[in-house]
């Protein structure tokens, strides 16, 4: 059964989608949000909102897996087609459709791992540094 946008907005978010926006929100890895870091998330929901309502016209709860370019392009994400892919094969139904829940974690998780690594290429050519711990612990605790 599939819920209407406004249905899916009273449900709120996944337990699972919970917790990893406060974890990739979770900048000094306390395991819970300050007030900054809170206000940052709770900012990028709304951003990430406007963009969903955006592209789900007739509320219907999804966006095409084809919008979600336009999405992302919406508020300057670029991706090549290759990464577009692999984001569908990861966040989208069978179908191809892309949940509100799911375009919401593939959302803030892109832009938690930019950036991560624009924090680590402080002169912008594309290349960063990291160590295999530092690796670790901000990929898998994300």
């Amino acid at each position: 059964m599939l819920l209407t946008f406004s249905e899916m907005e009273k449900a709120g978010f996944s337990k699972d989608v919970c917790r990893s926006m406060i974890a990739m929100m979770d900048w000094d890895r306390s395991g819970k949000l300050g007030f900054e870091e809170f206000k940052s998330l709770w900012i990028d929901i709304r951003q990430w909102k406007t963009v969903f309502k955006m592209y789900d016209k007739e509320s219907k709860g999804y966006i095409n897996g084809f919008e979600l370019r336009q999405a992302l392009n919406s508020v300057g994400y670029h991706l090549n087609t290759h990464i577009l892919n692999i984001m569908c094969h990861r966040y989208a139904t069978k179908d191809g459709n892309i949940m509100f829940d799911d375009f919401i974690m593939c959302a803030v998780r892109l832009k938690t791992m930019i950036d991560m690594f624009k924090e680590r290429d402080p002169d912008n050519k594309n290349i960063a540094s990291f160590t295999m711990e530092e690796w670790v612990e901000k990929t898998l605790y994300s």
